[in-house]
């Protein structure tokens, strides 16, 4: 298990991975299982891959990396309809979720995540099970990371261009939330260990306060907007960034804000274990299926695409094999640079 985390944290760069980015994702799933009880391990260990060995974290990526090329190179356009299962975008500075106005027809984080807890406690079969578990161990992460309840205009941050630590390249302030800050976090506080940091995040989880209505998915959501309309937007010298110009991030905005992706990772983990830990029982139910909204393709039709057990089983070789790939091309450069 230890081997598939770190495996996949090594590669992440390579798998252009988005989301929480490999890592969150990893943490978030690590999390959850970590508290699995009763008949939830073997339920998980059923539904997931046999060669990641009931480690369910090595599919908590999965969601994001059907999406692209270089990932899924022969599937990746039988996905595009899941993109925007992942946010939620409300109008810029209303910082409240109206479903009616912010998710028609259940499309979005919140529809999708209410959608596949349905297909898991119904009676489809076995791969449309394993793939509402991926989906929703991915979305239950998502909806965490405040950038995914961001505002209209700029996409949830995508278009708010920014410089982190006063680096040459220039990132948005999605993507530094996604990744860039956990990043710098393990590589700055704790010597570029994930393991350390998925340590210190656990001992978050286990001393947090659990607020009443902890399964409530409208108050996930209130908690991340609240976090983007009162922290996330404000740089260094408390000016609202957007997509203007380019704002330099520092030490100040580091600071202030890894506090908080910390407890939301945590919170994440928390939550989706106690998901997981409800439906196991129920997975085995006679319930009639579940079509649910959300997975309707973007193209408009009634069914959503569903690919043979074969595909799917190429989808997971094709994963591996590409991370083992690039991961032996960089290790290789180096070596040659070296020499």
């Amino acid at each position: 298990m230890l081997f598939s985390f770190s495996f996949i944290i090594l590669c992440q760069t390579f798998l252009h991975v988005y989301g929480w980015g490999g890592i969150g994702h990893s943490i978030v799933v690590q999390l959850a299982q970590s508290q699995l009880t009763g008949s939830a391990p073997e339920w998980i260990r059923s539904l997931t891959p046999w060669h990641w060995n009931g480690n369910l974290s090595a599919m908590a990526s999965w969601a994001d990396s059907i999406l692209y090329a270089d990932t899924n190179p022969t599937g990746f356009g039988n996905w595009q309809w899941t993109r925007p299962f992942h946010y939620i975008n409300v109008p810029d500075w209303n910082c409240s979720y109206d479903v009616n106005r912010d998710c028609i027809n259940d499309v979005c984080i919140d529809g999708a995540i209410r959608n596949y807890t349905k297909r898991l406690q119904s009676s489809l079969d076995h791969i449309q099970h394993e793939e509402a578990l991926y989906f929703l161990i991915h979305y239950v992460g998502d909806i965490h990371q405040p950038m995914h309840t961001g505002f209209k205009s700029d996409y949830g941050g995508n278009s708010v261009r920014v410089r982190f630590m006063n680096r040459t390249a220039l990132t948005n302030l999605h993507s530094l939330w996604d990744s860039g800050m956990i990043d710098y976090r393990i590589q700055q506080d704790f010597n570029r260990n994930s393991s350390k940091y998925y340590e210190y995040i656990h001992e978050i989880m286990v001393r947090q306060f659990v607020p009443p209505n902890d399964d409530d998915i409208q108050q996930w959501i209130s908690e991340s907007l609240n976090f983007i309309c009162q922290e996330a937007y404000f740089d260094d010298a408390n000016r609202t960034m957007n997509a203007s110009m380019t704002f330099n991030l520092t030490e100040n905005y580091f600071r202030r804000v890894y506090p908080i992706f910390e407890q939301r990772l945590a919170a994440g983990g928390r939550r989706l274990g106690a998901l997981l830990n409800r439906l196991a029982p129920a997975s085995g139910s006679t319930q009639a299926p579940v079509s649910g909204s959300t997975q309707t393709p973007a193209s408009g039709s009634t069914q959503a695409p569903t690919p043979p057990h074969s595909a799917t089983d190429k989808l997971y070789l094709n994963i591996y094999i590409l991370t083992a790939v690039f991961c032996f091309e960089f290790i290789l450069s180096i070596t040659l640079r070296i020499i």
